[in-house]
């Protein structure tokens, strides 16, 4: 106990020591993190562009059948049974633009893997997005046409007004 007390073991502060050595993380440091990866290869560069690039095509493709959904809703808008159109084109440009901007941003503050993660992540949701709209868009006539609510109305009004 006396050598502890003569060894000065009172004035350790031990959030002093994580304080200092927490600030300078040297290359014996930074090899023990093997996951982290600050630097961008060719073969990183090949595959973020490679991602963009489908990104780009997959979102092209998506303003496309938007724009031709608004399109055929401004024509046919003031039927009854016309479909909804969903998004507006210009949502679809402009979340283009914010995730266009998120990899850029990600990218610059070399965030390699977590880019490249980001990319092909929303890559897989375009895809899926556009497999939706092109695999399930209704084409031609269906075998159950969706009731028409003005007519199921008179039909009832027919109904109570000649059952009597």
């Amino acid at each position: 106990m006396r050598q502890l007390a003569s060894s000065n073991i009172g004035s350790w502060n031990f959030c002093d020591k994580v304080w200092t050595y927490g600030i300078f993380c040297d290359d014996e440091c930074r090899a023990l993190d093997t996951f982290r990866e600050d630097s961008w290869s060719k073969s990183d560069i090949f595959l973020i562009v490679i991602m963009c690039l489908f990104l780009t095509a997959m979102v092209l493709l998506i303003f496309a059948k938007r724009a031709k959904a608004y399109e055929k809703a401004s024509v046919y808008g003031d039927e009854l049974d016309a479909p909804y159109p969903g998004l507006p084109p210009i949502s679809i440009l402009v979340f283009y633009v914010v995730i266009l901007t998120i990899i850029i941003v990600l990218a610059k503050l070399k965030f390699v893997n977590e880019t490249l993660v980001f990319s092909v992540v929303i890559c897989i949701l375009l895809f899926i997005y556009m497999l939706k709209l092109t695999l399930f868009e209704s084409r031609g006539p269906t075998l159950l046409p969706a009731a028409n609510r003005a007519s199921i109305a008179l039909n009832a009004m027919n109904r109570h007004l000649f059952d009597a």
